[in-house]
């Protein structure tokens, strides 16, 4: 139980800190789109990291140290265009503060409503032919609304070599000190740690998206985010 406890503490102080991940839980969660999608991705990121951390993973990065020189490279790109897109969000001159790859705050991914008949009411065999492709096009747009942000998720933790050396590195050698048996309940912990934080983030954040996406604080939290991601891009370059 103790190793259990310690698990879960060292893997809520690495999970904890503002990174790409959280970043875009908040982001993500602030827009009220995929957030379910986006939490998911990023917890089942977190179970392959730690439990292959914890089967001794971290031999192989340290045998062909070059994987991490690539995803360095790869993560400073993916995480300066992020920073680029929270700039240009803050202050662009249109109310879509957060954006316009998802919905609105507040505003839930669903088709405009057809008419009873199905069928446009005026406007001939053209205006129908044209309520029909909106029609389509409308119920199609949420289904494609979680694509970017599951995409982006991927990058912030694939491409993102301080999670390997925070997950795969420090806690994994930590988990193998404990002996066989011991270093799966540090694991669970640490599962445990990522299992409670990211959905609150996420959810969270969702549930003051009102107060949150107000055009004044929005600005505020795009530009904090994209400060942060600049920071944590030369961070992670000068590693």
């Amino acid at each position: 139980m103790n190793i259990a406890l310690h698990g879960f503490l060292m893997g809520l102080s690495l999970i904890i800190a503002i990174g790409p991940q959280n970043t875009l839980l908040l982001r993500q969660g602030i827009r009220r789109t995929a957030v379910g999608a986006v939490v998911a991705v990023c917890l089942i990121s977190e179970y392959i990291l730690i439990l292959g951390s914890t089967a001794g993973v971290a031999v192989l990065i340290d045998r062909a140290p070059v994987i991490l020189d690539v995803m360095k490279y790869l993560g400073f790109a993916y995480l300066i265009w992020f920073a680029f897109t929270s700039f240009r969000d803050a202050f662009r001159p249109t109310g879509d503060t957060f954006g316009s790859d998802g919905a609105a705050p507040g505003t839930p991914d669903e088709p405009a409503p057809a008419s009873p008949s199905g069928a446009a009411p005026t406007g001939g065999t053209g205006a129908v032919a044209v309520a029909e492709r909106t029609t389509r096009a409308s119920r199609t747009a949420p289904q494609r609304a979680w694509v970017k942000p599951v995409l982006a998720a991927l990058a912030m933790t694939w491409l993102n070599p301080a999670a390997y050396v925070d997950i795969v590195v420090m806690l994994g050698g930590i988990a193998n000190q404990y002996g066989e048996i011991g270093r799966w309940y540090f694991a669970a912990g640490a599962l445990a740690a990522s299992t409670v934080w990211m959905p609150t983030i996420g959810y969270g954040a969702k549930k003051l998206a009102g107060p949150l996406s107000r055009p004044d604080v929005a600005r505020i939290v795009n530009i904090a985010i994209g400060i942060v991601m600049v920071a944590i891009a030369f961070r992670l370059l000068l590693h």
